[in-house]
């Protein structure tokens, strides 16, 4: 397709965004660069005098630093010759792992009245970046574009007010990213404003652009007075910041810290420089612009991508190989056997062992996989250090909801958005190279605090026999004051659920014959507890990018990737996982629930990267204690309602006991060859007086040591819940 060509499809669809995809690239990072391009048709940027930009100190853009987020870019384009090996530098900033916005002359190459090389076809995008030489400095990461959106009006007649752009990478940046949130840019007004960025004036061993420059000055600003009615700052800066965030700053006590991005730079100008604004009346609407980044795409973007060398005439919608298909639903069966049946897809779930306390369970293992996350994060394993988790990390929260998307997806009623739905989480679940023999080899370890937990919630939190009724139906209210801060976590996707949450009408549930303030107030809480969830990062102890790592989370990768060296030890294969008379035994059952924390987090990575329309629209069939469809919203809302505030409040019992347990065995390991030489042998417990088997859901308790202990022997690997 030529440059005439998608320009004319443009005008006549009128839709305000334009995407296209970019070729794979595989050694993308080992593209020769001769030189750099230049865009005359620009005119060049300002540096005033003095020149007070200063080099952003490492500590800003290392790992949770300020500035991590910041995007050094390299870019090709279509029109560019084969022998010609120069790149065009810019800057971007992340929003999400997989998004960061830039500048639209970033990914289209207008030139001289619109004669330039037109299209995007290759971006190369780093953070952590200081220099050429840093690109193999394990801080540094890389990733390659892999699909643009930007406004129809930039690259038909070159509206400055519309350069922008949105990118999507092959694959999410890992670590604290420190991802930056934008707002609407203000009508006018006087504040401190600081352009952060990779300028070309500046140079380090030859190569311009090589390091991240800031300067940060009070300035005031008005959009209607403004030429073009762009945001204009006399800040200087030059070429290759284009697509560096406008940060505006605020007051913390002494200090000037950043904010929020309100606007995009592009632009210098005679006195001064400039950006595209966001949202308002002379802005660009960030939200229909991002929502034709995911495959489904949006009616509000153009789909350009024909004609690029190397890119397929439609996108592939997660092509997924049949063994694989078949591989992802028998886990599916295999974990949807230790909770209430659900009918998905064609499959009847069984529930000879946990029943009704599976997903609480569940959630229960995903907090202490959490936790044990955020400790391997922190530092190598066999560092006699303290673990430094906290519940107000939102690690519990993160693992209820979870748990609820996983339920919700399960009992989704066949359509195109389900499929697209399971799609995604087949593909979340195959990147994050967990298997059955790693959720064994972890069920091994929990079996002590799983049967502990799940006897607690049982019996104290009455979860096993405890019914709730609908008290009401009404909107989930938006949160004020303090609970407000931070809810969209800096990511579009975040917001956007849970705009969608505070938009919905839910039913109340409510325990039948129990008056508890409690639970009303857990209800009003609701958006509040997500928004909590979103403060935790994600699990990262099953990342697909093994480079990314830390040291601890590496030492646990090869934890569970080690074979034993003695077969016996290991558990039996799967049964079938519909048969319904085979028993679960507790160690079997503890690996299924492993297995289903870490599925979960899959499944609630897929719903938020979802279309919040498809979300709304989609039917959840009824479960066991109802026949009657709802809606996505409802389904997941009545999940956390039904065992959130529960799991949550036995949280803290499960961070003190898990943790301690799980890291020893993870330090043996990183001590010595084999941790598998000794096998677990559960010892039974005796269950309270009055507490069925079933009604329990296990079929046997025990205090076993997670190191291989039996009963009693277990010392303090015991687990007193009650």
């Amino acid at each position: 397709m030529s440059n005439f060509d998608f320009v004319q499809a443009l005008r006549t669809s009128k839709a305000p965004g334009a995407s296209w995809r970019l070729p794979t690239s595989k050694d993308l990072a080992s593209k020769p660069e001769s030189g750099l391009l230049d865009d005359d048709c620009h005119p060049k940027e300002s540096v005033f005098d003095p020149d007070n930009r200063e080099k952003v100190h490492p500590s800003d853009f290392a790992n949770g630093g300020k500035y991590r987020s910041i995007v050094k870019i390299s870019m090709r384009y279509e029109g560019m010759s084969a022998e010609d090996n120069r790149w065009a530098i810019g800057t971007g900033y992340l929003i999400a792992p997989d998004t960061f916005i830039t500048a639209g002359h970033c990914v289209f190459h207008r030139g001289d009245e619109g004669q330039g090389f037109g299209r995007l076809t290759h971006m190369k995008c780093f953070i952590g970046y200081h220099g050429k030489d840093s690109a193999s400095d394990p801080s540094v990461q890389f990733r390659s574009a892999a699909k643009v959106v930007t406004t129809s009006k930039y690259i038909i007649d070159g509206d400055r007010r519309r350069d922008v752009a949105f990118i999507k990478v092959d694959r999410p940046f890992d670590g604290n990213l420190n991802l930056f949130k934008y707002q609407d840019t203000p009508l006018k007004e006087k504040t401190f404003l600081g352009v952060i960025g990779y300028p070309g004036d500046k140079s380090m061993n030859n190569e311009k652009g090589a390091e991240m420059y800031e300067l940060v000055e009070q300035v005031a600003f008005d959009l209607s007075a403004s030429q073009r009615n762009m945001l204009e700052y006399p800040i200087s800066t030059a070429g290759g910041q284009s697509g560096a965030p406008v940060l505006k700053f605020k007051f913390s006590g002494s200090r000037v810290v950043p904010d929020a991005v309100i606007g995009t730079h592009c632009y210098g100008g005679y006195g001064n420089n400039s950006a595209s604004v966001i949202g308002g009346q002379y802005g660009n609407d960030y939200q229909a612009l991002l929502a034709g980044l995911p495959q489904n795409g949006s009616p509000f973007v153009t789909e350009i991508s024909q004609g690029i060398p190397g890119v397929p005439s439609k996108e592939p919608v997660n092509p997924v190989d049949p063994d694989e298909a078949e591989g992802f639903l028998d886990v599916l069966k295999d974990i949807g056997r230790v909770v209430a049946p659900i009918a998905q897809q064609g499959l009847s779930f069984a529930s000879p062992f946990l029943g009704p306390l599976g997903g609480p369970v569940s959630a229960i293992g995903g907090i202490a996989l959490g936790a044990l996350s955020k400790v391997c994060e922190e530092s190598a394993l066999d560092e006699d250090k303290a673990p430094s988790y906290k519940l107000e990390d939102g690690i519990a929260q993160r693992a209820v909801l979870a748990e609820a998307a996983l339920q919700t997806v399960l009992r989704m009623e066949r359509s195109p958005a389900n499929k697209r739905i399971m799609d995604n989480m087949q593909a979340k679940y195959k990147g994050s190279r967990f298997d059955s023999e790693k959720a064994n080899k972890l069920g091994t370890k929990l079996v002590p605090l799983l049967s502990q937990a799940g006897l607690h919630l049982a019996i104290n939190e009455n979860l096993a026999t405890g019914r709730k009724q609908v008290s009401g139906v009404k909107k989930v209210p938006k949160p004020t004051g303090p609970e407000a801060d931070g809810l969209d976590a800096g990511d579009p996707k975040i917001a956007g659920f849970i705009n969608a949450v505070t938009q919905t009408e839910v039913k109340q549930y409510t325990s039948v014959g129990k008056i508890d303030d409690a639970e009303s107030e857990f209800f009003d809480n609701l958006s509040a507890f997500i928004g909590k969830a979103f403060q935790a990062t994600k699990p990262a102890l099953i990342a697909g990018a093994r480079a990314a790592l830390s040291t601890g989370q590496k030492q646990f990768d090869d934890y569970l990737s080690k074979r034993s060296e003695t077969p016996e030890t290991d558990l039996p294969a799967r049964p079938n996982p519909t048969d319904r008379n085979r028993p679960i035994t507790d160690a079997r059952a503890a690996g299924l629930l492993a297995h289903r924390a870490v599925l979960a987090e899959c499944a609630l990575q897929a719903v938020l990267e979802a279309d919040n329309g498809d979300l709304q629209e989609s039917v959840i069939l009824g479960d066991a204690g109802s026949a009657e469809p709802e809606s996505f919203f409802d389904g997941l809302l009545k999940t956390v309602q039904m065992m959130g505030s529960a799991v949550v409040k036995v949280a803290p019992k499960v961070l003190d006991v898990a943790l301690p347990i799980l890291m020893d065995t993870v330090k043996s390991h990183a001590r010595a060859e084999s941790i598998f030489d000794t096998p677990v042998v559960p010892a039974p417990a005796p269950r309270p007086n009055g507490v069925k088997a079933a009604s329990v859901g296990f079929a046997s308790m025990n205090t076993a040591s997670a190191n291989g202990g039996e009963g009693e022997g277990g010392g303090r690997d015991k687990l007193i819940f009650i």
